[in-house]
Parts: C-alpha cells; structure tokens; sequence
C-alpha cells in the first residue's frame, strides 16, 4: 500500500511538474515579446543617432535588450547572420510560428535601405510585435492556470486509478 501512495505521489507530482512546464512556457514567450520591444526601440534610437554598421548596432541593441546575441561572421550577409541571431535570442520552445515568421521578415530587410527607410521598417515591426505581445499576454491569462490545473489534475488522476 506505501508503494501505491508512493506512486500516487509520483504521478500527481510529475503531472504538476508538466503542467508548471507548459505555464513557464507561457510567461518565457511573454518575456521574450517584451524584450524584442525594447530591442526595436533601442534599435531605432541607435539608427537615429550612430554612425555603425547594421551588425554593430544589432548586437549592442540586443545587449540592451538582455537577448543573448551571436558575434557576425565575415562570409556571412545580414540576413543569413539575423536568422542565427534570432535562434540565439529565443527561449526555447516557447515562440509560435508566427513569432518566429515576423522575426525572420524583420531581419530580411533590416539594413537594406537608408536610414528613413529603416526607421519605419521597425516602427511597422513595433506595431506588428504589439500585436504578438497582447496576444501573448491574453493567452498567458487565459492558460497559464489552465496548466497548471490540468497537469496536477491529471497526475492525481492517474494516481488514483493506480490506487
């Protein structure tokens, strides 16, 4: 009978453990959305305001944002270097596709027009981010206790039917 409560507990704790995971998963994409806003503000004051490469002002605009950044290459053009970029940046499987699609269409044009040309370019991506951000935020209520509840609901369950 000790075995049984024993894995009853197993099972209730591990289900929670899953729940807890798939929640932080939620808040980590949540977190990430935040930072990429501060990294496009930060972006756009440094085009405003230095005279660097794309590459220079990428990586000092993520360290500003706490993204982690990967150093350029030299046989390496802007676009290809941003999609490794942003498979530094992310959280691991906590981004939606769709996440992951405007952050590849933001990269594949950044630097490739002047200054003003850029400067809207982000400020489209802010607005376009927003959006992914108060979605992201709507689903973390709307789920995250959801998870939660479903993960220790479901180990107890299990328990019990081994019970």
């Amino acid at each position: 009978m000790l075995l049984k409560l024993c894995g009853c507990i197993a099972f209730t704790l591990a289900g929670l453990t899953a729940g807890l995971l798939r929640s932080k998963s939620l808040y980590a994409r949540r977190q990430f959305l935040r930072s990429f806003m501060v990294f496009l503000q930060t972006l756009a004051t440094m085009l405003r305001y230095r005279a660097e490469d794309i590459f220079t002002l990428v990586q000092s605009a993520s360290k500003s944002a706490s993204l982690q950044s990967a150093q350029p290459e030299n046989h390496l053009d802007f676009t290809q270097w941003w999609l490794r970029q942003t498979e530094a940046m992310q959280p691991p499987n906590a981004l939606q596709n769709s996440d992951k699609e405007l952050l590849s269409a933001f990269g594949s044009q950044l630097g490739a027009s002047d200054t003003e040309g850029q400067l809207r370019h982000i400020e489209l991506y802010q607005t376009l981010f927003a959006k992914q951000l108060k979605q992201a935020e709507e689903t973390l209520a709307q789920k995250s206790r959801l998870y939660r509840t479903l993960g220790l609901f479901g180990g107890l369950s299990v328990g019990i039917v081994l019970l």
